[in-house]
């Protein structure tokens, strides 16, 4: 028997079928070796780098607040909006803070924090992605509470401010910028207490202040604004005329009539049902003071709150 020999052309067309289907089986090894192992390491080298060059805390949106004694406040921050030069105890402090002579209808709010401040803070608040910067005061009283009062508002309208104000720092050459309508104070009746604070409340807990700062209107484990700041003068739906200032407790909070030049109080309940008042708003304010300072412990809102409406 004679073997069967190849022909040249038959040969090379099995040589190359033979390179290909090794060829491929190569291919495919490194694609199945890539997709076990390459994955794993990218994925290893992307969360380390994630952890190590990115950490959270210095994210753009995560909010961060600096807290500093009211005595080394003006070296530590260098737009502190109080100047404490001069200062040597809490009431000094005080009177720099509240501007004495203090407006007649605030010296409620003012003496009962004379008699129940043990320390002041003062508080330095970056929120949101773009780190709008916010002041505060922070006041530790007698019981270990906390109340907290924002920056003076340099946009009070109805007010004529001296040149210089005693108690707040001055920035250089600079001059207020022109608001437009929608920015400025829409109820002047309140402008003293502006003056003195933007906004008002209590403080169960300092890592609170960034939320609130942000969001006025809200509550968080009971702290609040009790008076709320310039930017939280939101308007009443079911009386568009009127604003809501002021907190009393979680079923009702205080609004002013802005079309009055000398308005009263209005109490509006969460059935939007209204109550007027006599009391001018300074003089709620005041009171507003008064009695968060005056307790011992600050009931949470979800417990009612301090109430000087309801029985």
């Amino acid at each position: 028997i004679v073997p069967r020999v190849l022909r040249p052309q038959s040969r090379r067309f099995a040589e190359d079928m033979l390179v290909y289907v090794a060829t491929t089986l190569v291919g495919f090894l490194a694609v199945v070796l890539f997709v076990i192992f390459g994955n794993d390491k990218k994925r290893k080298y992307k969360l380390e780098d994630e952890t190590e060059n990115v950490p959270l805390n210095e994210e753009p949106w995560v909010p961060s607040i600096e807290v500093e004694d009211w005595k080394e406040a003006n070296a530590a921050f260098s737009m502190c909006p109080w100047n404490f030069e001069g200062c040597e105890s809490i009431e000094d402090v005080l009177n720099c803070i509240w501007k004495k002579p203090v407006p007649k209808d605030l010296h409620v709010g003012f003496a009962a924090l004379l008699q129940s401040v043990r320390h002041i803070n003062v508080a330095l608040v970056k929120c949101g992605a773009w780190k709008q910067t916010h002041f505060c005061i922070i006041y530790t009283l007698l019981s270990g509470a906390e109340l907290f009062g924002g920056a003076p508002s340099e946009q009070s309208v109805g007010l004529e401010l001296e040149e210089e104000v005693v108690g707040l720092r001055r920035r250089g050459q600079a001059t207020a910028m022109k608001l437009s309508e929608h920015e400025e104070n829409p109820l002047p009746c309140i402008a003293a207490f502006f003056r003195i604070h933007d906004g008002f409340g209590t403080l169960m807990s300092r890592k609170h202040l960034p939320l609130l700062l942000e969001t006025p209107g809200d509550t968080v484990h009971g702290s609040c604004f009790y008076v709320y700041p310039m930017r939280g003068l939101e308007q009443v739906h079911s009386r568009p005329s009127l604003l809501k200032v002021a907190r009393v407790d979680r079923s009702c909070f205080v609004a002013v009539d802005r079309r009055k030049a000398d308005p009263g109080v209005v109490y509006v309940e969460r059935s939007t049902q209204c109550t007027e008042d006599d009391e001018s708003p300074l003089s709620f304010i005041a009171d507003t003071v008064s009695n968060i300072a005056g307790h011992r412990v600050v009931p949470a809102p979800y417990e009612g709150g301090p109430s000087m409406y309801h029985d």
